[in-house]
């Protein structure tokens, strides 16, 4: 009879734990096995155990030559084994109502799940044999190709993903953690992805050495630790690390490219530059918030006005990006307009980008902000998959775990005067590059 696991929803009920100190006092951390970290943090959800975990292995460790080797390992992971082909492995956990999901991002390889408490073993079985042992399926690779590539296909006529692959490699050199292929040279890079290669990198980047399991619900921290211990015994320790702070933006300019998409009846536009600091930079904070009073959410002032007053958007907004794991991050804006409003729109959002440079945020704006990001920071963890993708996110940037305990008094911190001395010193209104695609009106 097939199980279901229970939902956690209740557990916002029983407790908020992004309270002061909560995490320090909750996590327990162990990294007596060589090669593995794991934190466990037990709630009050009863019966059911979220984890995740990642390490090394991302599509930046992909070879120069095809950076598509890497996710499309980690895509191969729940394709079947050595010894389970993948209808066997689904078999399984549908069996008992356990889930397990592999992705890749540009610095590590991530999977997530969940289970039973009396299921723990089946699962961390399943997950260990997985990434250990796979089989890489000739036909099930022939698949997924395929299916990157269809997708990719399709992807040429979206208009904000084609404009944002302009904006960053206008931005960034080759290379670069901020770079992008063009939609062209990621599909040729697919197409030409083979099994041994694939079985070479597995063999090189997946093991022990830098991996992180993090868990939380009706968790037995001695319990994980003795089952990942016997199901990781003998995977080989990879020595791995990663040092992508040589490159750096391109300087800014002012620089406008306009991409012809036939037959759309929007367009999407990106405005911004590189702004030169990662996210462990003393003005990160202060910047972010800036950024995100110009555009981080509705009530900000590039909803307020271009969208709300004016008419002109469905859609507009401003973020600041690119700043993980020493990488020189980006400040954006984007919209999305007809194209006989692009010109307008576009006009219309340098009106705010300028008063926000020239005057900057008010103090009501500022409190209001904190409250937003503050609230949305506790939000997010009244799940336990909220509590392990944060702690696992905090782990991975080498924080120890009080940071998740400090953040909201990080952000309560900030003072007017950072936040508008940041703008005129990170943001230059004269040097913008400019991005829109989409069908363009005759001039």
């Amino acid at each position: 009879m097939k199980k279901k696991v229970p939902q956690d929803g209740l557990f916002q009920k029983q407790q908020r734990w992004a309270e002061m100190g909560i995490f320090k006092k909750h996590v327990i951390i162990n990294a007596e096995q060589e090669g593995l970290k794991t934190l466990v943090m037990p709630t009050g959800v009863k019966d059911v155990i979220t984890f995740a975990g990642s390490f090394l292995g991302g599509s930046l460790f992909s070879p120069e030559t095809n950076r598509n080797i890497a996710p499309i390992t980690a895509a191969m992971m729940d394709k079947g084994t050595l010894a389970k082909d993948k209808y066997t492995i689904s078999d399984i956990l549908e069996s008992v109502g356990a889930e397990l999901n592999f992705s890749n991002t540009r610095h590590h390889v991530q999977f997530t799940g969940h289970c039973l408490k009396d299921d723990l073993e089946i699962v961390i079985q399943l997950l260990a044999e997985q990434l250990r042992t796979p089989a890489f399926p000739d036909e099930e690779l022939t698949t997924l190709k395929t299916r990157m590539v269809g997708n990719l296909e399709r992807s040429k006529e979206d208009t904000k993903q084609q404009a944002m692959i302009s904006f960053l490699r206008s931005l960034y050199p080759q290379n670069h953690p901020n770079h992008r292929l063009t939609i062209d040279e990621t599909i040729n890079h697919v197409k030409s992805v083979k099994k041994h290669e694939l079985k070479r990198f597995h063999e090189k980047y997946y093991g022990l050495g830098n991996l992180i399991f993090v868990a939380a619900g009706d968790v037995d921290p001695i319990k994980i630790n003795e089952t990942l211990g016997n199901q990781l015994n003998g995977w080989g320790e990879k020595k791995i690390s990663f040092n992508f702070k040589g490159l750096k933006a391109r300087l800014n300019k002012e620089n406008e490219t306009k991409i012809e998409i036939p037959e759309k009846t929007s367009m999407d536009m990106y405005l911004g530059q590189a702004v030169g600091i990662d996210r462990d930079h003393p003005d990160y904070y202060p910047l972010m918030m800036a950024i995100y009073i110009l555009g981080g959410n509705f009530s900000a002032r590039l909803m307020q006005t271009v969208r709300d007053q004016q008419g002109l958007t469905y859609g507009i907004g401003s973020s600041l990006a690119g700043v993980s794991f020493g990488s020189d991050g980006y400040w954006s804006t984007w919209g999305t307009f007809a194209p006989d409003l692009l010109d307008v729109g576009k006009n219309a959002t340098m009106e705010q980008i300028l008063n926000w440079y020239n005057t900057g945020v008010t103090q009501e704006e500022l409190k209001a902000k904190k409250t937003t990001i503050t609230g949305s920071y506790k939000v997010s963890m009244d799940s336990t998959g909220g509590l392990t993708a944060q702690i696992l996110s905090n782990a991975e940037k080498g924080r120890n775990v009080e940071y998740l305990d400090q953040y909201p008094d990080t952000i309560r911190r900030l003072t007017l005067d950072q936040v508008n001395g940041v703008i005129k010193n990170y943001i230059d209104p004269n040097k913008l590059t400019f991005v829109a695609a989409g069908t363009f009106t005759d001039e």
